[in-house]
């Protein structure tokens, strides 16, 4: 027979043991979903109407560090898009869609401009924002 002291140091430690093993299991699982939201790719469709973004898009687009982004492009006119930060490029003809995909490696708050309009002018169309995880 086992004394109250020992039973009472024994069921402390199995109460510690299945806290222990429990918090292995979350943190496991919580892991898990980390992996399948990497996998996830965050998509927007964007339209360009005379050289400006159009009314019913958003000026921000937030994201997460390590999200894959693609950001979908029609236009009314040639147009020559530039995501700073990132260095990518892409040229949309009118009719077409072009997408523009990265890695959402580097976290901050990044431009993307149209290029071109003459003189070398270059115009802020909307900001990409990546959030850490």
């Amino acid at each position: 027979m086992i004394g109250p002291g020992k039973a009472k140091k024994c069921f402390s430690r199995l109460v510690i043991m299945v806290c222990v093993a429990t918090a292995a299991s979350i943190a496991g699982a919580g892991a898990g979903m980390a992996q399948s939201a990497d996998k996830d790719t965050r998509r927007f469709e964007l339209r360009l109407e005379n050289g400006r973004l159009a009314a019913d898009s958003s000026k921000v687009i937030r994201v997460r560090r390590d999200d894959v982004v693609e950001l979908s492009w029609s236009t009314d006119r040639r147009a020559v898009l530039h995501l700073h930060g990132y260095d990518v490029d892409i040229t949309v003809d009118p009719g077409m869609t072009q997408t523009m995909s990265f890695k959402a490696r580097a976290t901050g708050r990044f431009p993307i401009e149209l290029h071109g309009g003459g003189a070398g002018r270059h115009a802020v169309l909307l900001y990409v924002e990546v959030h850490p995880r």
